[in-house]
């Protein structure tokens, strides 16, 4: 796969993934942060596409926001159970934290056993990490397997060195199918650039729509162009900006 073709801000809809895509991943979730230097051509991308680029993240919009700060964007946090379709507008809900509650009391003995997993808990969704403890792989997924096992309300994610559950029905790829059929975003050409297995939905309803499909990294996708790594992603953002300029 070749390298994508460079954002035109006035017909493009850009939709990126945060960790793995924006932000190198580390040991610690909450300890990530974005590249030197990446801040302020981020920033002027949102400006140039009159803020139609939005964050698409299994994390909460709120921790999105911490990270990206002082920036806003629109946003579709815990794979799409999160909206905020306007920088600056209200973050739309699709379930109450409640639903999740069997699944914390079932987590919590495994998390108490094994120190070394960490159980994000993000209210919509629950993610147990074992970034730093890769040989509690099969424990952790299982774990997780069987706590969801008879909730058909539930489903069970296995991403990069995770296992997340979240509701039935939502995934990327329909959070950015809904964010199309509203202003900003709506009557643009959709980019979607992922580096997970979660984002491999989103990857395919852009394919889908006629837009341009980038993954990150060297796994497998139904993406049609390619990008190395997080440093590439802003490289390629940056020359967007620049070829703008020079036009």
């Amino acid at each position: 796969m070749s390298e994508p073709p460079k954002i035109d801000p006035a017909r493009h809809a850009v939709f990126l993934d945060f960790d793995g895509t924006l932000a190198e991943f580390v040991d610690d979730p909450d300890a990530v942060r974005l590249p030197d230097g990446t801040f302020e051509p981020l920033d002027r991308l949102r400006e140039a596409c009159d803020d139609a680029i939005c964050i698409v993240s299994g994390r909460k919009i709120a921790d999105l926001d911490r990270f990206l700060s002082p920036m806003r964007f629109a946003a579709a946090g815990v794979h799409g159970l999160e909206r905020r379709i306007e920088p600056g507008g209200s973050v739309e809900r699709l379930i109450t934290p409640e639903a999740l509650d069997p699944l914390r009391d079932a987590l919590a003995p495994v998390i108490e056993g094994n120190p070394r997993l960490k159980l994000e808990d993000k209210g919509l969704a629950l993610v147990l990490h074992f970034r730093t403890a890769p040989d509690l792989q099969g424990l952790a997924q299982s774990a997780m397997d069987r706590a969801a096992e008879g909730r058909d309300d539930l489903v069970v994610m296995h991403g990069d060195m995770i296992a997340e559950v979240h509701p039935a029905g939502m995934d990327k790829g329909q959070a950015l199918d809904a964010m199309m059929e509203r202003a900003p975003f709506k009557g643009r050409v959709p980019i979607y650039v992922g580096d997970d297995t979660t984002d491999e939905f989103a990857l395919k309803v852009v394919r889908d729509r006629g837009g341009i499909s980038v993954k990150v990294g060297e796994k497998e996708s139904v993406a049609a162009y390619r990008l190395p790594h997080v440093a590439a992603v802003h490289r390629w953002i940056a020359a967007s900006l620049a070829e703008r300029n020079e036009a």
